[in-house]
């Protein structure tokens, strides 16, 4: 009976730790609760309230969240066309996001494509949207966007 308890215990730990982390997973789809296309006001309510805020070339404007969470917008659109993630807090079901090594990518994810970033760098995509970005062999930022330039801001 006490290995029952015990068990059961352990097992709804397991699950409370795994419906909490739920807000921080990473997915082909989204980050955390944060998915591409959304509003200012949806990532607000997915990331908290930015705490900055950056013009950049290219017509973009990036929107920096707490937990390193940043929100690429083109200028004058209300549409999240890029978001990149840098916080360790942020894993793949699998466990791995920033932080983790690139043997771990290519472990968890065998059919990821490595793609060359310029001075050595790298990056290996997952899908058509998800972006590893590897510095010094480790998961320097995810990101989630549609073209390679996802993988240049992160």
């Amino acid at each position: 009976m006490r290995l029952f308890t015990a068990t059961t215990v352990a097992a709804l730990a397991a699950a409370s730790v795994a419906l909490a982390g739920g807000s921080h997973l990473i997915t082909t789809t989204s980050i955390g609760k944060g998915k591409l296309g959304q509003t200012r006001s949806a990532y607000k309510i997915a990331y908290g309230e930015p705490k900055s805020h950056d013009a950049l070339e290219g017509g973009l404007v990036r929107f920096n969240y707490p937990e390193r969470v940043a929100v690429y917008f083109k200028t004058g659109k209300n549409s999240g066309r890029y978001i990149v993630v840098a916080s360790k807090a942020y894993k793949t079901a699998e466990s791995v996001g920033p932080c983790s090594t690139a043997a771990a990518v290519k472990v968890a994810y065998p059919a990821a494509v490595r793609v060359s970033l310029a001075g050595g760098e790298y990056t290996y995509r997952l899908g058509t949207k998800l972006w590893f970005e590897i510095e010094s062999g480790k998961v320097a930022a995810v990101a989630l966007g549609a073209t390679k330039q996802a993988a240049w801001i992160a």
